[in-house]
C-alpha cells in the first residue's frame, strides 16, 4: 500500500530552484533513503511532508490525503501522524528529558499523569536512556539529544517518522544505537523516509535509495540491487563519479 505519494512536486527559494519535477512513492512498513548532495533539497523534501514548506507546484498525499493545500490548523492532525526527527534533536532546552517526552503525551492524548508516566520510563527503557528524566538537553551528549529527540518525535505513536540526518555527527556507538531503534521501528510496521550522507547506516536500515540530482529524483532502487549494480547510478554518486 502507497503510504506517501509525492508528484510533480516544484519548489523555488528567490530566483534558485530546488525543485522541478520531483516525483516518488513510500509504502507502507517501508524505510525509503533520500541520497543527494549538499543543497539538493533533501530536507525541503521533508519538512514539505508536513507542510512546514509550501511547494509552488505539485501534489503530495499521505495515506491518500492532499496536504499541499492545507491550511496550518487543517495540518495538526497530518503532524500527529507523520513525525520529524530533526538533526539536532530539536528538544526544549528549559525542560528536562521527563518534560520533553511529556510535551506531545499532554498536547495531543488524553493520558492521565500515571499513563504519561509510565509511557516515558518505558521508552527511556527502550532507548536505553534510563536515569536521564531529570537531566536537561545541555547536559547530555550529541548523541543522547538526538536519541531523545528520536523517543520524542514516535512517543504519541505516529504512522511515519521523517528522519532528517539523525547520524550526522555521531559516534560509532551512537550511530549503532539509532540504526537499532530505526529497525525496531520497522519491525513495528513504520514507514519513514531516511535523509542522510552516511552510507553504511543507510545500508543498513533502507529497503530502497532515491537520489535527488538537478532538482528530480534521478534513480530509484533496492539496496539489494544496488549492492549487486557496480554500475548503477547510486554507486557512482557514492564513489563521486558522478555528483
Amino acid at each position: 500500500m502507497v503510504v506517501i505519494k509525492v508528484k510533480n512536486l516544484s519548489k523555488k527559494f528567490g530566483g534558485k530552484t530546488i525543485h522541478k519535477n520531483i516525483n516518488f512513492e513510500v509504502f507502507q512498513g517501508e524505510c525509503l533513503g533520500l541520497l543527494g548532495g549538499s543543497g539538493a533539497g533533501k530536507s525541503v523534501i521533508l519538512r514539505s511532508l508536513i507542510g512546514l514548506e509550501k511547494p509552488d507546484g505539485g501534489s503530495i498525499q499521505i495515506e491518500g490525503e492532499e496536504i499541499v493545500s492545507k491550511e496550518e490548523d487543517q495540518l495538526i492532525e497530518i503532524r500527529k501522524k507523520v513525525a520529524y526527527v530533526f538533526q539536532n534533536g530539536a528538544l526544549f532546552d528549559s525542560m528536562n528529558v521527563y518534560d520533553n517526552l511529556a510535551y506531545p503525551l499532554k498536547e495531543h492524548t488524553t493520558l492521565n499523569h500515571a499513563e504519561i508516566s509510565k509511557e516515558i520510563h518505558k521508552l527511556l527503557e527502550e532507548f536505553g536512556l534510563e536515569g536521564t528524566s531529570e537531566v536537561y538537553p545541555s547536559e547530555l551528549s550529541g548523541g543522547m539529544q538526538k536519541r531523545v529527540g528520536l523517543a520524542r518525535s514516535i512517543i504519541i505513536k505516529p504512522k511515519i517518522v521523517l528522519f532528517d540526518e539523525p547520524t550526522a555527527g555521531l559516534d560509532p556507538y551512537n550511530t549503532i544505537k539509532i540504526q537499532e531503534t530505526i529497525i525496531k521501528l520497522k519491525q513495528k510496521g513504520m514507514t519513514s523516509i531516511f535523509v542522510t550522507h552516511d552510507m553504511p547506516t543507510a545500508f543498513a536500515v533502507c529497503d530502497r535509495l532515491a537520489l535527488v540530482q538537478e532538482g528530480k529524483i534521478a534513480c530509484v532502487d533496492s539496496v539489494s540491487e544496488i549492492k549487486k549494480d557496480k554500475s548503477n547510478r547510486i554507486n557512482q554518486f557514492i564513489s563521486g563519479i558522478y555528483i
